[in-house]
């Protein structure tokens, strides 16, 4: 939706990929399975903690645009 609507999502204070991208600067492509499957477990802890950013613009979505991002959230089904 970002790429799409960034506009929108940066004047609702919703926008992820900058603070994505710093989360993701220590990914090594080139690890183990293992290595690579332990920073996702501690990715998806970090951003689903209950202080992250991104989990809170998340569940913003919805009620900051209801007749845009909350369509497109829920399928198109109006």
């Amino acid at each position: 939706m970002e790429c799409y609507f960034r506009e929108h999502m940066a004047e609702r204070d919703l926008l992820f990929l900058d603070d994505l991208s710093l989360h993701l600067a220590d990914f090594d492509p080139n690890a183990s399975q293992t290595s690579q499957g332990e920073f996702l477990t501690s990715l998806l802890g970090t951003l689903n903690g209950p202080s992250s950013k991104i989990r809170n613009r998340l569940l913003r979505l919805t009620a900051d645009s209801p007749d845009l991002l909350a369509i497109i959230k829920a399928g198109g089904n109006v």
